[in-house]
Formats: C-alpha cells, sequence, structure tokens
C-alpha cells in the first residue's frame, strides 16, 4: 500500500517571525503589507486570516504586531525543514510552506505511519525550531485533507479502509476541486457533506460540471491518482509586487516590469531553465485586473528577451486611464537550458549569454543590487535597496 505524507508550516511567516523575536510569541502577530499574507494563532483567535486587508484585520485586531516580512528568511527555513523530509520520503515534491513526500514501505522502520510522523514532527521542531501539521494517507489528496484535520501542530493517519469515515462528515467544499461556485450550485441540491456528495452517481456529476464530474466523484470516494514526484523544475517561476504608491508613471512602471523580469530570469538560469511562455498581469488602484500571455519565438532566460514580450503584453493589457497598483511577470513551458541549440546561436544571442553569466557571478559575490541594467535604473532613488536588490512591498515569490 502506498503511504503519502503531507507536511504544512503552521502560520509560516508568522511563526518564523515569533521564533526569531520571542517578545512576539504569544502576541497576535501579523506578516503582510495591503493584506495578510500569514498570521498567527493568536491573531486569527480574532477571526484573522490570510488574504484580509490589513485595515480590516486591524479593526478586529488592534493590538496586532504587523510585520512586512522577509521571503528571503522563510525560505531558508523551508529548505532546512525540505532537507529533513527528505529522510523520510523517496521523493518529495516541494512548495513554499508544504510538502508531500512519499514515504511508501518506509514506515515500518518507525514504528507505523503515526510514529513515523510524530518523529518527524519532533525532528522539525528541534532542529529548526518550527511548528508543523502532518498528514499520512494512501494518496496525496487524503494526506492534505489529514494534515488540514491535524492543525495545530498534530499528526493524522488515514489508515486503508477508513477514507471513507474520514471524509463524510466534512463539509463539501473542503474536497479539492469545490470552490465558491461549485458549493454554492450542490448546496442548492442540499448537498452540504461529502458524504452527500457520494450519493450521486458519476452520470449526475457529469450532467452537473462536465469533465469535472468524474473528479468530484472519484474524490469523494478517497480516489487521487496523482503521483508524488521529486521536482526536476517548477511549473512555474513569478516575480510580482504591489506598489508602495499607485502609479500612472510609465517609465516607472516599465523600470519596474524589468527588474521583475530580470529578477524571474535570474531565477531561470539558476535552475538551468529556459522559459518558453511569458505571462504579464496587472491591476488597477480599483482592484480590476487582467493578465495575458504569450508564446516566446525561442525558450530563453535572458531578461532582455522576456522584457520585450512583456512589455508589449504591458502595453496590450494598460488601456485604463487608472493607476496601477500591482504588476506581476509569470514564466512558464520550460525546457532544460541544455536543450538550448548552439550551433546556429547568432553572434548577439552569443553576447547576451555572456553578459547574463558575468553578472550572475557579480551578482552571487557582491548581491544583487551591485548591478542596476535595463530599464530599472529609472527606479534608483525611488526605491530603498539592500544586498538582495529593492525592496518591494509585497515579496516576489516562486510559485
Amino acid at each position: 500500500m502506498s503511504l503519502i505524507f503531507h507536511i504544512d508550516v503552521d502560520a509560516f511567516f508568522a511563526s518564523v517571525e515569533q521564533l526569531l523575536t520571542p517578545p512576539l510569541r504569544g502576541r497576535a502577530v501579523i506578516v503582510g503589507s495591503g493584506c495578510i499574507a500569514s498570521c498567527s494563532y493568536e491573531a486569527r483567535r480574532f477571526g484573522l486570516h490570510a488574504g484580509m486587508s490589513l485595515r480590516r484585520a486591524i479593526e478586529l485586531c488592534a493590538d496586532a504586531v504587523v510585520l512586512p516580512g522577509s521571503y528571503q528568511t522563510y525560505r531558508c527555513f523551508a529548505e532546512h525543514i525540505w532537507e529533513i523530509c527528505s529522510n523520510y520520503a523517496c521523493s518529495l515534491q516541494t512548495l513554499l510552506d508544504e510538502a508531500y513526500g512519499d514515504a511508501t514501505g518506509l514506515a515500518d522502520r518507525y514504528g507505523g505511519p503515526v510514529a513515523m510522523g510524530r518523529q518527524l514532527q519532533e525532528r522539525v521542531d528541534r532542529e529548526v525550531g518550527l511548528p508543523v501539521s502532518i498528514g499520512l494517507a494512501g494518496n496525496a489528496m487524503l494526506a492534505k485533507l489529514a494534515s488540514h484535520a491535524a492543525k495545530p501542530h498534530g499528526v493524522v493517519w488515514i489508515p486503508p479502509g477508513r477514507e471513507s469515515d474520514f471524509l463524510d462528515p466534512l463539509p463539501v467544499n473542503r474536497l479539492p476541486g469545490v470552490g465558491p461556485k461549485t458549493a454554492a450550485r450542490l448546496a442548492d441540491a442540499n448537498i452540504r457533506t461529502i458524504a452527500d456528495l457520494r450519493r450521486l452517481d458519476r452520470q449526475v456529476l457529469r450532467c452537473m460540471f462536465a469533465r469535472r464530474g468524474d473528479l468530484l466523484y472519484d474524490r469523494s470516494r478517497g480516489l487521487d491518482r496523482s503521483e508524488i514526484r521529486s521536482q526536476t523544475f517548477p511549473k512555474s517561476i513569478s516575480r510580482e509586487t504591489t506598489f508602495h504608491q499607485p502609479q500612472c508613471d510609465i517609465r516607472w512602471i516599465r523600470g519596474m516590469l524589468f527588474y521583475l523580469a530580470e529578477r524571474a530570469a535570474v531565477a531561470a538560469r539558476a535552475a538551468g531553465l529556459l522559459a518558453g511562455c511569458v505571462e504579464m498581469s496587472i491591476r488597477y488602484v480599483d482592484f480590476k485586473g487582467s493578465a495575458a500571455s504569450r508564446t516566446l519565438p525561442a525558450p530563453t532566460n535572458c531578461p532582455w528577451r522576456i522584457f520585450d514580450l512583456a512589455g508589449e503584453l504591458l502595453a496590450s493589457l494598460h488601456r485604463r486611464r487608472t493607476a496601477l497598483r500591482h504588476i506581476g511577470v509569470t514564466l512558464s513551458k520550460f525546457s532544460p537550458s541544455a536543450s538550448e541549440a548552439r550551433l546556429f546561436d547568432t553572434p548577439a544571442g552569443a553576447k547576451l549569454r555572456s553578459l547574463n553569466a558575468t553578472l550572475d557571478a557579480i551578482r552571487n559575490r557582491y548581491g544583487h543590487a551591485s548591478i542596476v541594467a535595463g530599464e530599472s535604473i529609472s527606479l534608483l532613488g525611488r526605491l530603498k535597496q539592500n544586498d538582495y536588490g529593492f525592496v518591494l512591498r509585497t515579496p516576489s515569490l516562486t510559485k
């Protein structure tokens, strides 16, 4: 039988801040700018949650401590946890604050799944100092539901044959694939729990939700065919930010766009990847937004080529005479950089590749802020910098 575990760091960003600053322990802590990215369990007692605006959060909890956060710090903690997890799994799939591990055939050496989960949890507590919740089951979907049930700081195992007992009482919106609209349609049919959903046969669900009906039919029975694979490269790399102040200055906006494109390209080069597609997204000050994507003429990790396409997408999207509050760049459709053809490379292409390698070497030694390139030069004197680069209001996260 397969054994998959899902490990989730409880209130990740806020827990790191409380660990690093002892006076914050036991207090309501919020990490975010504009809206909550993470909040401590002490804050959640007041009804605070991720995605809530800071204005509303302060209304509910005036004593909360609000921190901007440091993505680089959080990433270091996450990498330490995933290194520990790799000792308990034959393959590990990681995200920012959670991971799936395939522990098939490994639990017996620890005394069973629950004992293994507790040992992993205790080791993270001891070596990293952060609380984690762990779920174990026969597939990834059930393992994640189990870890959610284990919060905070617990371990839950769903034994083979007991899947229905675990799923039946759960609200139907806890099932992956059931969003607000789907839940509303199901509620209209008086389907409120997963047990209610399982009473519908496959054909009825197909009539209601087309192809997604098959997925809901299987998942309501605890079936999940996804595999846990050690990631050779991510599905996408995104860099995005919310401006400190809404912006109408196109020169400033393009400067930030180049900076984000460059940071995404640096991440792609570090992973040995070429991007085949660029997506550009914007959000106006009234929170309305739009996005568009386009395939690159040839896969690349060169920021100038990525920026050229992102700039075209920006021009097509930014049509309203309204200030922007948020922009983002996402790279996807990756291929290994080793597959890049060199035989027919142009002199200009070879020079760009050499230039990027030189920039990477300098920044690796002296910090990203040691060189400001391209149109991001327009940000100099208008944004603070540290060794890592420009200090953005919203951390740029890798998906």
